[in-house]
């Protein structure tokens, strides 16, 4: 396979070039989770918490009940069994940002200046979340299992098992993001912009419902119970999501969760703060979420098989940021989330770029032997 190219408003850089640049990034996204762990571990308790559960048989991964499937047991029993720890997690952190950053890009032909500092703005991001121990590592390993999966025609089984397995025994609303994500698959050739964001609403309908009807509770009531029990001064308390909408109605709560959905995917609310980190994610998640629903509608409106599975991809992270919308707490755990699935953005658009290259040259050639029939004389017949 050919090195990815960087190019430059069109123009390609030179190949030695495009390989230092990448290596370089490569490496700057390496050295932070060795440079920030002391800090990360002071600012995220997710390793002392992971760590207290080391050496314990409390995570019963059998067992249907959500008390005795603790999420950090079962973190803890994962992450342990495959030889982490704090001394180790740098590492592991480390290998983790910089592959689910380069090999998307990789999978590119030609890698555009934006989408290489999109993706490396990700890289950053995930490096610091990266630097302990944490469940993080594991979503990232379902990620870059995925990743590694996207040209396969198998990727959509692959999704739906490691995601669901993820959900099973981590995080449950994976759980509901691997249902949403079997949802849209099934309805993808009706999608357009406007009917997704309509069949968007009807999901938080039907969520608000059973959630009021089986579970007496609101669609929001993880996202208002964490940040009830937040300290003022703790992590993303200063970028906590509120609710524009506050209703008992299932209406109105569906409604809510579809703002908070476009305020997850154009957070420009957070511009009152200003900090550099903030001012990055502004910057890079309306891209990411812009090409996201390109690819999407490229895909539905193509019959190429690999359109079609960049489209496949590319409704992944679309399912994750569905259940943000009812889930995500705060904008700071919003960007620590999505910056593990974020990759799937870029393995699609890498498929997508394959695709029109690959119609292209099919175009060219047609366009070529339609000259040639063309310029070719015609015989004249014997004894005209």
């Amino acid at each position: 396979m050919k090195l990815a190219i960087l190019t430059i408003r069109g123009k390609p850089v030179n190949p030695g070039i495009s390989a230092l640049v990448f290596l370089l990034f490569s490496l700057v996204v390496g050295v932070i989770p060795f440079a920030y762990h002391d800090t990360a571990a002071a600012n995220f308790p997710d390793e002392d918490t992971l760590l207290s559960f080391f050496g314990e048989d409390a995570c019963q991964l059998t067992s249907t009940t959500v008390e005795e499937r603790n999420s950090y047991a079962c973190s803890a029993f994962l992450l342990e069994s495959a030889g982490l720890s704090a001394e180790t997690a740098p590492l592991a952190g480390a290998i983790l940002s910089v592959a689910l950053t380069m090999i998307p890009l990789f999978q590119f032909r030609r890698v555009s200046l934006g989408v290489f500092l999109v993706s490396v703005g990700w890289g950053f991001i995930r490096a610091i979340f990266l630097s302990v121990l944490s469940k993080d590592m594991l979503s990232a390993t379902v990620v870059l299992i995925c990743v590694m999966a996207a040209r396969s025609s198998y990727f959509g089984w692959i999704w739906l098992a490691t995601a669901t397995l993820y959900g099973w025994m981590v995080r449950k609303y994976w759980l509901l993001v691997s249902a949403v994500w079997v949802g849209l698959w099934m309805v993808r050739k009706r999608l357009t912009v406007f009917r997704l964001v309509m069949l968007i609403l009807l999901i938080y309908i039907a969520m608000a419902l059973v959630f009021q009807v089986a579970l007496g509770v609101s669609l929001d009531f993880a996202r208002a119970q964490v940040n009830e029990n937040r300290e003022i001064g703790a992590e993303g308390s200063r970028t906590i999501i509120e609710a524009v909408i506050a209703s008992e109605n299932p209406i109105a709560q569906a409604l809510n969760a579809l703002i908070t959905y476009f305020r997850l995917a154009f957070p420009l609310e957070l511009l009152r703060f200003g900090s550099v980190g903030q001012l990055a994610f502004i910057a890079i998640m309306p891209f990411t979420y812009i090409w996201m629903i390109r690819v999407i509608v490229k895909g539905v409106k193509s019959k190429d098989p690999k359109m079609i599975q960049a489209g496949k991809i590319a409704l992944a992270p679309l399912s994750f940021l569905i259940i943000e919308g009812i889930f995500e707490p705060d904008f700071g755990s919003f960007a620590r989330h999505f910056a593990m699935v974020s990759p799937l953005v870029f393995s699609a658009m890498a498929l997508v770029q394959q695709a029109e290259r690959a119609q292209n040259r099919r175009l060219l050639r047609a366009r070529m032997q339609a000259q040639a029939l063309a310029t070719t004389p015609t015989p004249t017949p014997e004894g005209a």
